[in-house]
């Protein structure tokens, strides 16, 4: 994969997406996990195979059997509700499914980030001839209560290595660490975690600016519940909707910190997290480490409604 050059398109009427031969999403009762799906249809471009991922939560599933898209076929992957799991009986899935296909399509608009994280690596190295392209759905709302409160990880949080990015060298303690935090809206868990659990030299927290709405960035800055300028520690901002403006940035910061591992929290938009993901892979995995604050129970219903579909190819 070369993620030197990009391409990104919106999606809309006058921008067609490009053609797949296989797609696979994530299947939850929130509205944009469909999204991409009745879009690609509406444009004759859904193809004739979809993969279904879906979380064995105990939750009603979707009836992809009743679904009117009668003339696809659909496949269904289950996944344990612990996101630190083994996922390699998904992986195998998704290995018979694409082996003879030359053009994956995924959806990750609400996959968690530790599954397409670990899928896009298990692409690059099983399959690396493959064309893929990513899709994301904007929400039009997150779930915020009161204003402010937004609580996607529930229960008992562990923050470890995504497996696939463990980053063998950033495990040697005499080296200094460098976290990269992307911001997201949880309140206050990371930033109590981080010095107990990470204890790292430097902290660089990366916010999604421009944000999908103004006052998402300022109410992750809020939650997060830290004043930078205090602490003398400068923030960085990415587009919360361009995963290769982030690869960029944490391709700028790494070059800044060359004496450093580093550790990346992809705590923010799926996008971002996608730059992250992009940027370890570029960089072998070697001084790099992605963690990620695993719940003991996971939420899957972050968003309400549906926004702008981003297409991002990666080559």
């Amino acid at each position: 994969m070369n993620y030197t050059v990009y391409k990104m398109n919106r999606l809309d009427n006058n921008c067609l997406p490009t053609n797949i031969d296989i797609l696979i999403f994530f299947s939850t009762l929130e509205e944009r996990s469909w999204n991409i799906i009745e879009y690609l249809h509406s444009k004759g471009k859904l193809p004739k195979q979809v993969l279904a991922l879906n979380l064995d939560d105990g939750e009603k599933s979707p009836n992809f059997e009743a679904t009117y898209f009668q003339d696809i076929e659909f496949q269904i992957s289950n996944i344990g509700t612990d996101l630190s799991a083994d996922l390699m009986p998904c992986l195998r899935n998704i290995h018979s499914c694409i082996k003879e296909r030359n053009t994956i399509g995924i959806d990750i608009s609400v996959m968690p980030t530790p599954i397409f994280m670990q899928i896009l690596h298990f692409l690059s190295k099983r399959h690396c001839d493959k064309k893929i392209i990513i899709y994301y759905t904007e929400p039009e709302h997150y779930n915020l209560d009161n204003l402010f409160d937004f609580n996607a990880l529930e229960g008992e949080i562990d923050i470890k290595a995504i497996s696939g990015f463990e980053g063998k060298t950033a495990q040697k303690n005499n080296l200094q660490r460098m976290i990269f935090y992307i911001l997201g809206f949880e309140m206050n868990y990371l930033n109590k975690l981080i010095p107990q659990q990470i204890n790292p030299d430097g902290i660089v927290p990366i916010n999604g600016f421009p944000s999908y709405f103004p006052k998402y960035k300022d109410i992750s800055m809020i939650n997060n519940n830290v004043n930078y300028n205090e602490m003398d520690i400068r923030m960085v901002f990415s587009s919360a909707n361009n995963p290769f403006e982030t690869y960029n940035q944490m391709n700028f910061l790494k070059n800044q910190h060359k004496d450093y591992c580093i550790d990346i929290i992809p705590a923010g938009t799926k996008p971002m997290a996608l730059g992250a993901c992009l940027f370890a892979l570029k960089n072998g995995n070697n001084d790099i480490r992605i963690l990620f604050p695993f719940p003991s129970a996971y939420k899957n219903q972050h968003s309400i409604g549906k926004g702008t579909i981003w297409e991002y190819i990666i080559d």
